[in-house]
This record gives C-alpha cells, structure tokens and sequence, in this order.
C-alpha cells in the first residue's frame, strides 16, 4: 500500500511533468533552464514560491519564503524521526 505523501508527490510530479511537454500552455524548454540563472529562478519557484502560494492559500496564513521555509524544515524533521 503506498502511503499518502507517495501518492500526493506521484500526483505532483505528474501534473509538473506536463511543464516540459511542448504542446503544454505552460510549457518550459529544457534548454531554457541549461542558463544557469534560468535553472537557479525556476528552483526557487519550484520549491520556494510556489509552496508558499499553495501553503497560504489552503491555511489562510500569508507567510513569505523564509517562513513558509521555516514550515517545510519542521515537516522534514517531523518525517525523519517517522
């Protein structure tokens, strides 16, 4: 049985593979992201941004990237000792 993070990062990691897909509305070329710069902007959104736009709006709590960094810490050591 796979658990439900298993489940939630399949689901995520499909819908962001339709990123990379040409025909995509909201397609990224993989040669957009070999500039070094582009690839450092997209991480930042990838893993920074766009969690805290999706953590404040199912919270309620507006929080900016250093505090929504300060919640994905704690669910990183919630999930170590697990």
């Amino acid at each position: 049985m796979k658990t439900k993070q298993e489940e939630y990062t399949r689901k995520i990691l499909e819908q962001l593979e339709t990123l990379f897909t040409e025909n995509s509305d909201n397609a990224i070329s993989l040669t957009e992201l070999e500039d070094n710069n582009n690839a450092a902007d997209f991480f930042h959104a990838l893993a920074n941004l766009a969690p805290a736009v999706v953590y404040g709006q199912l919270t309620q709590k507006q929080v900016n990237t250093l505090e929504f960094n300060h919640v994905a810490n704690r669910l990183c050591m919630i999930n170590a000792v697990r």
